[in-house]
């Protein structure tokens, strides 16, 4: 039995398949920016309105000020992971990713995104393998398992740099994405960029690799069942954009961690969403007020010429506007409508100028009169609004600690504490997930050998435990608390290496600081 080998012909065929697939993929993109661009058609909702429904097309196209109109909720307004009226494509994301990024870079933002990471991460989380108690754990499985871990997160350069970056991105874009990948024998931790995960060009094609039984969606480039968004099958990614640098994970190799979305919406959102206008207002405030004072601080003096004398001068309405688009004298100097001279009205006035209003009234602007108190007053009001998003303290966002006492601020159970806290544990479980993760990735590459123990997978999950620990931010009588905290070490409830990360000391660090210097002392 012979077998033909396919002929050239056959190759350039389906490669031109493809390309004519790739092309039509993208050009339906284009299609759906166009429409989405374009007024929407109006919605109609009969159980509640005789009317049309206004659509509303996400905070990023509504002019500052407006909240936007008030629209019902309907059963399709989760359909495919969406989050309707807030975003129900990948470009009304990346929208709402833009303008909270080009918040977070400004003085403002960045002290609100310098905040939150310094409390949530402070020193860094702790990570630590212990034995479960009542289980017959082998302290070499505990020991190995805890040394698998610290490699991982040291060849990741994973601990504080790293973890102020990702907590920071999950603020500012409302999530982060975590790919686990097999290198060299070990785990490598790769960040992908919340475009990069994205909806691909040839389901069908990911569908078949797969053996999937039915079709999947694949909006957001998350692979769901069609009618179950929270069920996950994987994480199509793009790196970089490339069309040619792409691969599917499967949920067990990504850790996406997303924030202010529901658990049926594939995607998470930003922390800015619901403080744009206001966070916009005070930086183009502040931003106005500085520009003003600075102007009127330039200025040395303003001479109010005696009544009768010339009549040319910057208070000449001749010259309100259009001055510097007027013809020039021979001389160089600009003329009036009428021909005679005119001085150049400009706002950037050099330090220490003198103006001569030529016989004219002057009249000093807001920032010259008695309306100056009162913009900084709405600047603060504006801010403690914006503040009031994160249950932050005011100090944190505009500066001013007069109103705060710091004490109170970072006192157990306070709403600025409890959020921090909360804020840990949640970044602490993800975490833990993670080490599962790079834990059973390295079972599977044979480096981490159970059967010397006699145990199963299935055997370790119960037997081993992985904690993630991060330092309150709460600050009380130490003193009182630490003996709390011995009772519970005394009694059984509290392991050493967890009491030790509670104060911000490294276990492995005092051991070994322990032992050097019981080496030391010995004759």
């Amino acid at each position: 039995m012979t077998h033909s080998n396919p002929s050239p012909t056959d190759y350039v065929h389906e490669a031109s398949q493809l390309r004519a697939r790739l092309e039509t993929h993208f050009l339906r993109q284009e299609l759906a920016l166009v429409e989405n661009a374009s007024a929407s058609p109006p919605r109609v909702v009969h159980e509640s309105f005789h009317d049309p429904a206004p659509v509303r097309q996400g905070f990023a196209e509504l002019p500052f000020g407006q909240a936007g109109p008030a629209l019902p909720d309907i059963g399709s307004d989760r359909a495919d992971g969406d989050l309707r009226p807030v975003f129900s494509t990948e470009w009304h994301l990346a929208e709402l990713r833009g303008a909270a990024r080009s918040l977070a870079h400004t003085s403002y933002g960045t002290g609100i995104v310098g905040g939150l990471t310094s409390y949530i991460v402070r020193t860094g989380f702790d990570y630590q393998a212990t034995a479960i108690r009542g289980q017959h754990t082998p302290q070499q499985l505990v020991a190995e398992v805890q040394r698998i871990v610290r490699a991982f997160l040291d060849n990741n350069h994973w601990q504080l740099d790293f973890e102020q970056q990702l907590c920071a991105a999950e603020h500012v874009d409302g999530e982060m994405i975590l790919v686990l990948e097999e290198d060299a024998g070990h785990v490598r931790v790769r960040r992908a960029e919340p475009a990069w995960l994205t909806e691909p060009a040839d389901k069908a094609y990911l569908e078949r690799r797969m053996n999937a039984p039915a079709p999947l969606s694949w909006k957001y480039g998350i692979a769901t069942d069609p009618h179950d968004a929270a069920r996950v099958h994987g994480y199509f990614i793009q790196w970089n954009a490339d069309p040619n640098a792409w691969r599917f994970y499967s949920p067990a190799r990504v850790v996406h961690i997303k924030s202010n979305t529901p658990r049926h919406v594939k995607r998470g959102l930003t922390d800015f969403y619901p403080v744009v206008t206001e966070l916009a207002d005070a930086v183009a405030l502040n931003h106005r007020m500085s520009k003003g004072a600075a102007i009127q601080a330039s200025i040395a003096m303003i001479i109010e010429a005696a009544q009768g004398a010339a009549n040319l001068g910057i208070g000449d309405p001749t010259h309100i506007g259009g001055s510097l688009a007027r013809p020039k004298s021979s001389s160089g100097q600009r003329l009036s409508a009428d021909g005679r001279y005119a001085s150049e009205r400009r706002s950037d006035w050099h330090e220490g100028m003198v103006i001569d209003t030529k016989g004219k009234k002057f009249q000093a602007g807001p920032m010259g009169g008695g309306q100056t108190d009162g913009f900084v007053k709405v600047l603060q009001a504006g801010l403690r609004s914006v503040g009031v998003r994160w249950n932050m303290p005011e100090h944190l966002i505009s500066g001013d600690a007069s109103n705060n006492n710091y004490a109170s601020i970072l006192e157990a159970g306070s709403p600025f504490v409890c959020r921090i806290e909360a804020e840990q544990e949640k970044l602490c479980k993800a975490y833990e997930r993670m080490l599962w993760a790079v834990l059973r990735i390295t079972f599977e590459m044979g480096r981490l050998n159970l059967r010397r123990y006699g145990l199963t997978w299935n055997d370790l999950r119960q037997c081993v435990n992985l904690i993630v620990t991060g330092t309150s931010p709460a600050i009380g009588q130490r003193s009182d608390t630490f003996q709390v905290d011995a009772q519970l070490y005394d009694r059984g409830l509290m392991s050493a290496d967890t009491l030790a990360a509670k104060y911000d000391l490294d276990p492995e660090e005092e051991r070994e600081k322990q032992a050097s210097q019981s080496n030391t002392n010995k004759p």
